[in-house]
């Protein structure tokens, strides 16, 4: 009798479970599903495609110079953001790793602050700053903006990769009489390879995909692809938009698959 109970409530719990994730499957990519289906629609307005599909719109995405221009500007700047923030929290990952413990981590929390702020807060706070410095050229003001909010994310990454990363192999270089620089150049940076990798690849779609703190820091002579969206979408409701959505959400699948298919993503997320 107890264990026929106890066989109905792991069935219960068994199907309570897959409910669950069924519906908060459905509830991430329900929207998704959505976009991608009007980005199809052959019509002039926001609507379910009927009878047939069209991908007139992802070519009139093309055809628009300020889109055009605007993902330049969004590759160039999550780039340029994303390889300073791999530098950066490699060396800060470094120095970390060989620290005493208490300090290591009161540090490391105080480096992976800037993700428990909300991003139009941080935007708002950077463009006071820079208005009272004076600092008007709006793309190196949003390369650093950017390098500082994909910071956290690499030296995540890359302290994870450390773990794992045997500080013998270190010992035995210098041993054998490399110095520091190249024990570094020849020993650790190609093991910690796939990490860095990882960490430049998430930077770059934090990057890239970023409107909030963007917002506050493009300008006429420089914008990204998600303000240049966001401002178009808030005078325009063509199914343009849809389509501009669902490249930029396919680009950023695909960087994570490759990482996925060719490093794995378990080691670091430890």
């Amino acid at each position: 009798m107890s264990l026929g109970r106890t066989r109905n409530e792991h069935h219960r719990a068994g199907w309570l479970l897959r409910s669950w994730t069924v519906g908060v499957v459905l509830f991430v990519l329900g929207p998704l599903v959505l976009i991608l289906a009007v980005s199809l629609t052959p019509k002039d307005v926001l609507s379910w495609p009927s009878g047939e599909i069209s991908l007139r719109w992802y070519a009139r995405m093309l055809e628009r110079p300020a889109f055009v221009q605007s993902a330049w500007n969004s590759l160039v700047l999550a780039l340029g953001s994303s390889a300073a923030a791999v530098a950066l929290g490699l060396l800060a990952a470094l120095g970390l790793d060989r620290s005493p413990g208490r300090f290591a981590k009161g540090l490391l929390n105080g480096l992976m602050s800037p993700l428990f702020v909300p991003m139009i807060l941080s935007g708002l706070a950077i463009l006071i700053a820079y208005t009272q410095m004076g600092w008007t050229h709006q793309a190196s003001r949003l390369w650093v903006a950017h390098t500082a909010l994909t910071l956290p994310y690499a030296l995540r990454t890359i302290s994870a990769s450390l773990q794992s990363f045997d500080r013998r192999q270190e010992l035995a270089a210098q041993n054998l009489g490399a110095g520091q620089f190249r024990t570094l150049l020849y020993v650790t940076l190609p093991q910690l390879g796939p990490g860095l990798f990882a960490a430049g690849l998430f930077a770059f779609i934090v990057s890239f995909d970023n409107v909030g703190l963007s917002l506050f820091l493009t300008g006429p002579s420089f914008s990204t692809l998600p303000v240049e969206l966001f401002s178009y979408a808030s005078y325009n409701s063509d199914p343009v938009i849809a389509a501009v959505s669902i490249t930029m959400v396919l680009l950023s699948v695909a960087a994570v698959l490759l990482v996925e298919r060719v490093f794995g993503l378990a080691r670091f997320m430890r």
